[in-house]
């Protein structure tokens, strides 16, 4: 390693350099490319690093707001001049400031919501100072001096005895035999756990992102010695009957006429592979539709992220997809599926070349920002697809001819491996799908709300780390499946669980529609 980099940063004598002109200009041309070339790659590697350092330490959010970039650039010019000025001793001096009243305005709603149970305690006068001193009788109670406080009792852990009543024949009647009540209903028959406790564990999991162990060390705090294997098996068992559900979910979403899709990589146990357990990279595909066509969200896993896995899903919808330019995109059928592309990753590619090209990220930044500006002065409910059309066609498609001739100008000076070169490549290069939704009013800007549905999953994995298995991957996009929908919904999901496991086991195939998280209704006590 020394040899080379010794080899690396030796320079000619100057005396040995050629005397003949031809051969030094053609040494120079030499040298200048190949600073050019090292230039880019650190450029590039630069970049990588800027990258890397904010998805460590900074913030997630992409919002950017151009006055702060022109307030950055003037503070940082002041701070300049001010370093180059001789500094004043700073002198202490009384300021009076003058009294004001400070206006308190409530935030939020109450902590105390009227669903919770109330417990009144009463906290009576002492003995002492419950008589008159003067006259000896007892004081009249002319009222309370009421407060609240927020209380919290663990959660309580039952053992339920289910004892079915045994009826034997009467007297002479012997041919009629014994009957027994029947077995409650419950999605893991022989186990150990109820359907409220298995909800409980669900949630826990992918809602509250806890994985097995933990609520291991949980019950165990709770003199209950319920290991992760039982949870494990518990949960890929009752994922079998649940799946129905997520099946359902799975065809509302390619009944739609437009969905959104997008993927996230997980980690996955392999068994057997050199000598040992490995981690091989797989996949969860969400699919969802837009607010205003409903709650449905569908999550599907997969080992790779090969496309036959998108074709295989998109194999008979006919329909409209939102989605990112991943190749696997190309293996759906385009006579039957139309693509759009979303202006949201279009747009990360410009944020992500502001440090190598501060001024065009910028101008990109601000003219895609009015962009949105257009879109969001239209209420996004259907009754204003009219009133969006008209807008777009005016308004925004102007606004799109002029990024568009913005970006060809830019590509021409621009470096086409640096980021900004990058990005004006990625936009250019998919400019037909990202313009598609000018012309019908049903089609989003970008692809958020599947970005929003796996953002859970980033959260998730960072916790239970990895799948255990292909089946327990399958049984994981199941539950986010009924999760993500309840969350949609806005369906309690444990509430939701627990009742529907109770009642799928003998509910008929042909209804499981009422049993899915935009219909459902509990059964009343």
């Amino acid at each position: 390693m020394s040899a080379t980099l010794t080899t690396a940063i030796s320079l000619p004598r100057i005396e040995d350099l050629p005397n003949d002109s031809v051969v030094l200009r053609g040494m120079i041309v030499q040298l200048m490319q190949a600073n050019q070339l090292l230039t880019d790659k650190v450029s590039g590697l630069l970049q990588q690093v800027e990258q890397l350092t904010r998805r460590m330490y900074g913030r997630s959010s992409e919002k950017w707001d151009p006055n702060q970039a022109v307030m950055d650039e003037m503070l940082a010019h002041v701070l300049e001049q001010r370093a180059t000025l001789p500094q004043a001793p700073v002198v202490a001096a009384p300021v009076k400031i003058e009294a004001h009243t400070r206006k308190v305005t409530p935030h939020g709603r109450s902590i105390f919501p009227e669903t919770l149970k109330h417990e009144e305690i009463v906290i009576p006068v002492t003995e002492a100072e419950r008589v008159c001193p003067i006259t000896g009788q007892e004081r009249p109670v002319i009222g309370y001096e009421i407060s609240k406080k927020l209380d919290y009792r663990q959660a309580e852990l039952t053992v339920k005895v289910y004892k079915r009543e045994k009826r034997g024949s009467v007297a002479n009647a012997e041919e009629t035999g014994v009957v027994t009540a029947p077995v409650p209903e419950c999605v893991v028959p022989r186990g150990v756990m109820d359907n409220g406790l298995i909800a409980h564990v669900v949630v826990s999991k992918f809602e509250d992102h806890l994985p097995l162990f933990r609520q291991e060390k949980m019950f165990k705090r709770q003199g209950v010695a319920l290991s992760r294997r039982t949870m494990c098996d518990t949960l890929l068992a009752a994922s079998e009957p649940l799946g129905r559900l997520a099946d359902c979910i799975k065809a509302k979403v390619l009944a739609n006429s437009l969905v959104h899709h997008d993927d996230t990589p997980v980690d996955m146990l392999t068994e057997g592979e050199n000598h040992g357990n490995g981690i091989k990279e797989a996949r969860l595909w969400v699919a969802t539709v837009p607010g205003r066509d409903g709650p449905w969200t569908h999550f599907k896993f997969s080992i790779s992220r090969e496309g036959r896995h998108i074709e295989d899903f998109f194999k008979e919808y006919h329909g409209t997809l939102m989605s990112d330019d991943f190749a696997g995109y190309g293996r759906v059928d385009g006579t039957s599926v139309r693509r759009i592309l979303c202006w949201a990753h279009a747009r990360r590619k410009f944020f992500e070349s502001q440090s190598t090209s501060p001024l065009e990220a910028a101008e990109m930044l601000e003219r895609i920002r009015l962009l949105y500006k257009l879109e969001h002065s239209v209420e996004p409910a259907a009754e204003h697809d009219e009133a969006r059309r008209q807008m777009r066609q005016e308004l925004a498609a102007a606004q799109l001819k002029e990024i568009r001739d913005r970006l060809e100008v830019l590509a021409l000076k621009t470096l086409p491996k640096s980021p900004m070169g990058k990005a004006i490549s990625y936009a250019l290069s998919n400019w037909p799908y990202l313009i598609r939704y000018v012309d019908d009013p049903g089609l989003p800007l970008d692809n958020n709300p599947a970005e929003q549905a796996i953002r859970p999953v980033a959260v998730g994995r960072n916790n239970w780390l990895f799948m255990g298995s292909e089946r327990g991957g399958r049984a994981a996009a199941v539950y986010m499946t009924l999760l993500a929908t309840c969350k949609r919904a806005q369906v309690n999901p444990f509430d939701y669980l627990q009742d529907v496991m109770g009642r799928i086991m003998s509910h008929s195939a042909h209804k499981l529609d009422e049993l899915l998280p935009g219909n459902w209704k509990p059964i009343q006590a």
